[in-house]
């Protein structure tokens, strides 16, 4: 075999000798089932390392060039065609046909599931969106973020990037029982089990309880994004309307006298998509009703901490003496999202169901991530980035409700949330939401529309508003925007 070889090059002598070899094989001076020379051989003809050769060997033969058996020389073999890219090429195999009708459903969904339109689908390269419930990443407080970053990899070094605790890091889950005694709820680190987000939480309470047969009771409209969960496990939605005081705990009432109900799922602090923040008495009652009919209560307090005007109700858990209430958390709503650290909080026989399902699905949430969230919180930057979201989003949500008095037309009445980042828009019964999501994409502006928050539901007449990604200039003109387009609408102009 002759082969040239660069010897200050800059790439490295066996790659050269792989790459020398694969010529000489694509064009045909070495044919299939050819022996090369020995490592050793080889190594004295170009003058290099046998280990050098060793490694250009190894890598040939992983790569399909060459063939070798124990203490005999490596061959040229025939390699299968490498597949070049052709985004029209079809699978041997039906997708479709091999998925069960719950996960084809799902995809389906999935095709035409948007209540926050991502910026692509804008019209206009100034369009304001006031859809999306996620943080303002310029929020973010990367300085301090950096720092825990650094502390945990210099204090935990690779012990932080193994696997963890299937419960989750052992410190945090005690800091967020600490922090949950602030809310009112007594729990302890054992009755704690940290979650990819609130989202997993749901997803865990919604396999381990639905059962066939049974129903699920949500407040109506309600979070989006549990609609196709419960569509997934095959729940049957008993849907309870909101009232401006909340669940309507009379509806509630009747079915679960007369329906098998596996939970209740309930968001009673700044309730998305409405806004609506539920009274002490309301909390109440709904867990006296649920512990009348021993149904387990989902309280879902993913906004927990965004309580920035006035005082607002401790959580259903911290007066839930029958242990039946499931608590979800989540740092997502007020951190970083893109961390995905969230937690449960329930009785310790749930806590362990839970953990269970969990470490046959995943494993074990990061424990990276946990490490920077624990240090984040124990340095005292959470306490103060909650109070400088306080004093921001009090801001941007006053803004945003002025503005709303300033611009939109009195026929489309909306709610005066008392913390977070939702606002709900009723439309009059002749508009069409459909068409006005299309009427307000051409005035430059994206809105949730309602249809998404009820369970098979085509049109709601309503939208939803958020204010979590938006600084107060973008909350102005898309307000402002939102309202001319309303107001053409409901003039027919």
């Amino acid at each position: 075999m002759l082969m040239k070889l660069k010897r200050n090059h800059t790439i490295p002598l066996y790659q050269q000798i792989i790459d020398e070899i694969k010529h000489l094989i694509d064009r045909g001076a070495l044919k299939i089932d050819q022996p090369l020379p020995s490592s050793r051989k080889l190594a004295e003809i170009l003058g290099v390392n046998r280990t050098t050769v060793n490694h250009a060997y190894e890598e040939l033969q992983a790569q399909g060039f060459l063939s070798s058996r124990p203490g005999s020389y490596h061959k040229v073999q025939k390699r299968r065609k490498e597949v070049d890219y052709n985004p029209d090429r079809k699978s041997l195999i039906s997708w479709k046909g091999s998925s069960t009708d719950r996960a084809r459903q799902i995809h389906e969904m999935f095709l035409r599931y948007s209540p926050e339109h991502p910026p692509s689908v804008t019209t206009r390269k100034d369009t304001i969106n006031i859809s999306r419930l996620d943080l303002d990443p310029r929020l973010f407080p990367m300085t301090e973020f950096k720092r825990c970053t650094n502390s945990v990899l210099c204090l935990s070094g690779s012990a932080s990037l193994l696997y963890g605790d299937h419960k989750g890091f052992f410190p945090l889950r005690e800091l967020i029982a600490q922090r949950l005694r602030l809310h009112g709820i007594a729990a302890t680190s054992e009755e704690i089990l940290i979650t990819n987000g609130a989202q997993q939480a749901i997803d865990l309470v919604c396999r381990i309880f639905i059962r066939q047969n049974t129903k699920v009771a949500i407040e109506t409209p309600t979070y989006a994004n549990v609609l196709p969960l419960l569509q997934f496990v095959g729940a049957d939605i008993a849907a309870i309307p909101m009232t401006d005081e909340g669940m309507d705990l009379n509806r509630l009432d009747a079915v679960l006298s007369k329906e098998a109900v596996s939970f209740v799922y309930s968001i009673p602090n700044f309730q998305n998509p409405t806004g609506i923040t539920t009274t002490h008495e309301h909390r109440e009652r709904l867990l006296t009703i649920c512990l009348k009919h021993k149904v387990p209560i989902v309280e879902d307090g993913f906004e927990e901490d965004m309580k920035y005007y006035g005082k607002v109700p401790l959580p259903i858990k911290s007066i839930d003496e029958g242990n039946i209430v499931i608590y979800l958390g989540t740092f997502s709503k007020v951190l970083f999202p893109g961390l995905r650290v969230g937690w449960v909080t329930a009785d310790r026989d749930c806590i362990s169901r839970m953990t269970a399902l969990k470490r046959f699905s995943d494993l074990t949430s990061s424990p990276f991530n946990q490490m920077i969230m624990h240090e984040f919180i124990r340095n005292g930057y959470y306490d103060r980035q909650l109070k400088r979201l306080h004093r921001v989003f009090r801001k941007r949500m006053q803004l945003a409700l002025a503005k709303m008095d300033e611009h939109f037309p009195e026929q489309t009445p909306w709610t005066k949330p008392a913390g977070g980042y939702t606002i709900w828009v009723t439309l009059p019964k002749r508009m069409d939401e459909v068409r006005l999501h299309d009427h307000m994409l051409r005035h430059g502006v994206v809105v949730s529309p309602g249809s998404y928050y009820f369970p098979n539901k085509k049109v709601s007449g309503h939208f939803r508003i958020s204010i979590s990604r938006l600084n107060e200039t973008e909350i102005s003109e898309g307000i402002a925007r939102a309202g001319k387009a309303l107001h053409q609408m409901v003039t027919g102009g």
